[in-house]
């Protein structure tokens, strides 16, 4: 069966991420409340977004065109065992949890992150070869409602979810490490929070406008004996760039071990 023009969107598990989705897409007005149909275990989460809630997963699936599976990984197993969803087009955003896991026709596998919670998101998409070119198209909608999309061979979705998945938390490392350098030296805290989460925005800005790889970017803010230079030589004695590269590794090497398990 193919989703209509308008179809309804039935969202089993409205936890944080599945939360966060859910609502860019209602303020954007990509969804309508009364395209949407939820269902949690929680029923205060269901409850808090104003759309119509669902009393369990199998009345949900039983009127809806597109599932939107938001529960743990551990919990899909039986959740797909109970329910019949081979005519539907299924979204799942578990990590770990492949598409050959899923073992559905017509599924699309999500990656978002955090970032999506301020509309600043990349979320990584693949898809069953049974997914239609109009049904990756409503994905894709979905997806921009909460930041920038990227199609990857799900062979890539480790490397994904080290960068962009697991990298926020390496970057608001980054960013509380800075201000609290400025606290010692004299900044109060709420502004040295300030100014460095500012600088690392307008610094991924900038790499993001400039035709200049991020080394030149460097090279052109590194002026010969001055203060920068000297801060970049203290970030290679102790070992800043091995150290980024080995979270990144770290993260991608879990990925796959959960893959397999």
């Amino acid at each position: 069966m193919s989703i209509q023009k308008q179809p309804r969107i039935g969202f089993i598990g409205t936890g944080t991420m599945a939360g966060i989705m859910l609502q860019a897409a209602l303020n954007h007005g990509f969804l309508q409340p009364a395209q949407v149909l939820v269902t949690d275990k929680l029923p205060e989460s269901a409850a808090r977004f104003g759309v119509p809630v669902a009393a369990s997963a199998a009345e949900l699936a039983a009127q809806c065109d597109v599932i939107h599976l938001g529960v743990k990984p551990q919990d899909q197993p039986a959740l797909l065992a109970a329910l019949d969803l081979t005519d539907k087009l299924v979204i799942s955003i578990a990590a770990g949890v492949t598409l050959t896991k899923l073992g559905l026709p017509r599924a699309v596998r999500l990656m978002p992150n955090l970032n999506s919670a301020a509309g600043q998101g990349i979320t990584a998409i693949c898809a069953t070869e049974q997914v239609g070119e109009h049904e990756l198209a409503l994905v894709r909608d979905y997806c921009a409602c909460f930041g920038s999309v990227v199609e990857l061979p799900e062979e890539h979705f480790s490397a994904f979810l080290a960068l962009a998945a697991s990298g926020p938390a390496f970057v608001y490392q980054f960013i509380a490490d800075m201000a609290a350098a400025g606290q010692q030296l004299g900044l109060a805290g709420d502004i040295a929070l300030r100014i460095a989460a500012q600088c690392v925005l307008g610094s991924a800005a900038l790499v993001q406008h400039s035709d200049a790889p991020p080394d030149e970017l460097v090279r052109r803010v590194c002026s010969p004996g001055g203060t920068t230079i000297a801060g970049m030589q203290a970030l290679a004695q102790h070992g800043f760039s091995n150290a980024v590269q080995q979270a990144v590794q770290a993260a991608a090497a879990r990925d796959h071990e959960l893959g397999a398990s």
